[in-house]
């Protein structure tokens, strides 16, 4: 029995080098896999961030549109309230020129109602959500 210890022990330390050899390796593999995630992300955050850059610009040049839509619907009211001042209804069939300048008027005071303003959101102090973080379980 005294003859196979030094065997038994040689065995044990060869195995005990080579486990750890094997996981020094497999370390070594989690460590880049996590690099190479991580610079993935790193990319994938830079494009996101230029998107939003890009939304945000398209979103303040809707709104200005929108105003600008709105302020355009009040001067055309203000034009139709001097026309029929200046006898746009009277003449030939006035009612279907009365139903013709309410139906504008319906339609421009609706065009102003509920716009979204630029202004109005910068005074909010509004911000751009944070993105939400993921995990590898998500």
């Amino acid at each position: 029995m005294k003859k196979f210890l030094p065997f038994a022990f040689a065995l044990l330390l060869v195995c005990t080098l080579l486990s750890s050899a094997q996981n020094a390796a497999r370390g070594a593999t989690v460590q880049s896999d996590l690099e190479a995630r991580v610079d993935e992300l790193e990319e994938a955050l830079a494009l996101q961030g230029q998107k939003t850059k890009k939304t945000t610009q398209a979103l303040e040049e809707v709104l200005v549109y929108l105003e600008a839509q709105a302020k355009a619907a009040e001067r055309l009211g203000q034009v139709l309230d001097q026309s029929e001042e200046l006898g746009f209804t009277w003449g030939i069939n006035p009612e279907s020129r009365e139903v013709l300048l309410a139906g504008w008027r319906k339609t421009l005071k609706a065009t102003q109602e509920g716009v979204p303003s630029l202004k109005d959101a910068k005074k909010r102090g509004e911000q751009p959500r944070p993105p939400i973080r993921r995990t590898r379980d998500q």
